[in-house]
């Protein structure tokens, strides 16, 4: 049987004050976060984590706010890496976006470290929607992100199997694809997770920054 698909829009204006990004050392630990999961997030192998933070006595048992290191990202904040899945996303958007002479977005390495987690928080508890159980809606999870915005888009997906697939479906939505194409957008952030319920899960947010932010 075919699976199940499906895509949803999300558009929110807010103007905020510039809230710079907060530095910080590894990884902070977060509710409801597990190891398997931050090695999922981080493209990590499990044992590696655990093997590289000797203080956590019970791999099962991590508490909020909790540093831990995550390997190959030395003492830097750690930012989950693009797969090639992500990465052809985000060309595919701003291939069109070229096609149309507009600004291409930058990538923001935040904003897909919080996509990315959107995309597994979905897989993780089954819902397709733009109001997480875990993160509440776009914009409270990017301000609890520290990431400052202007104004953010969020496209999400479920059931498309590659960034192909996925890329097409919001473009035949005309919702989507004006969030896409948003001449005023600046910076765009991908995330993508294999498995759970409906196989591939899928996130972009799309925000305009200040210039410099």
């Amino acid at each position: 049987m075919q699976k199940f698909k499906t895509i949803i829009i999300f558009f929110f204006l807010i103007f905020l004050t510039a809230d710079p990004v907060g530095a910080a050392t590894d990884y902070r630990v977060e509710q409801k976060d597990t190891l398997w999961e931050i090695a999922l997030r981080f493209q990590q192998d499990l044992q590696e984590i655990i093997n590289s933070n000797p203080q956590i006595e019970n791999p099962d048992l991590i508490f909020p706010g909790e540093i831990i290191t995550i390997p190959g990202h030395g003492r830097e904040f750690a930012i989950p890496k693009m797969d090639v899945n992500e990465n052809d996303l985000m060309e595919l958007a701003n291939q069109k976006r070229k096609e149309l002479k507009l600004q291409p977005l930058s990538v923001d390495l935040h904003l897909n470290g919080a996509a990315k987690k959107k995309s597994l928080d979905m897989m993780k508890l089954e819902y397709v929607s733009h109001n997480s159980p875990t993160y509440g809606n776009p914009i409270e999870m990017l301000r609890n992100q520290r990431i400052s915005f202007l104004t953010v888009k969020e496209n999400i997906g479920a059931g498309y199997k590659t960034a192909d697939e996925m890329f097409a479906a919001w473009m035949n939505s005309s919702v989507h694809r004006d969030n896409i194409l948003n001449k005023k957008a600046t910076h765009i952030g991908v995330g993508y997770i294999q498995g759970g319920l409906h196989g591939h899960y899928w996130t972009i947010f799309i925000v305009e920054k200040n210039q410099g932010g």
